[in-house]
């Protein structure tokens, strides 16, 4: 088990991957949006999914500056970001199932396996961190 410090750092450095990550996907998502739309997504290009695939890649551009801004300003909030980032997620997903619009998805989104992945690795990076602290406490 790794002690409290550790698992800042870890976190931290956790964070930082994900900032980049999150920069990356806002560029596929808005300057390479039709290659990432017809190439990575396969998802049908009309113009509302093709707005709403910019829009997101706006967030994304602006979650990595906030998690970059972040590690640079306040890195003992990088662990929180972790649980929280997940957490929206599934709110997502809850949301999606409650209104029926996951029933209606066509497309492969071949992005969210790249995500599952991302959402894991991030939950139990901020998992670890916690409890760390509760047994370093």
């Amino acid at each position: 088990m790794f002690t409290k410090e550790k698992s800042l750092k870890i976190a931290v450095v956790t964070l930082i991957l994900v900032a980049f990550l999150d920069l990356f996907r806002g560029f596929m998502h808005t300057f390479n949006i039709w290659y990432a739309s017809q190439n990575i997504a396969h998802m049908t290009q009309t113009p509302d999914t093709m707005f709403l695939m910019n829009t997101f890649g706006i967030s994304n551009l602006l979650t990595g500056c906030i998690y970059l801004l972040v590690v640079k300003k306040s890195k003992e909030l990088a662990p929180y970001l972790l649980i929280i980032i997940p957490a929206a997620y599934v709110i997502g997903l809850i949301s999606a199932n409650l209104t029926g619009i996951s029933q209606m998805q066509v497309s492969k989104w071949n992005g969210q396996y790249m995500m599952y992945v991302y959402l894991s690795v991030v939950a139990l990076v901020g998992i670890n961190y916690f409890v760390a602290s509760k047994r370093n406490a």
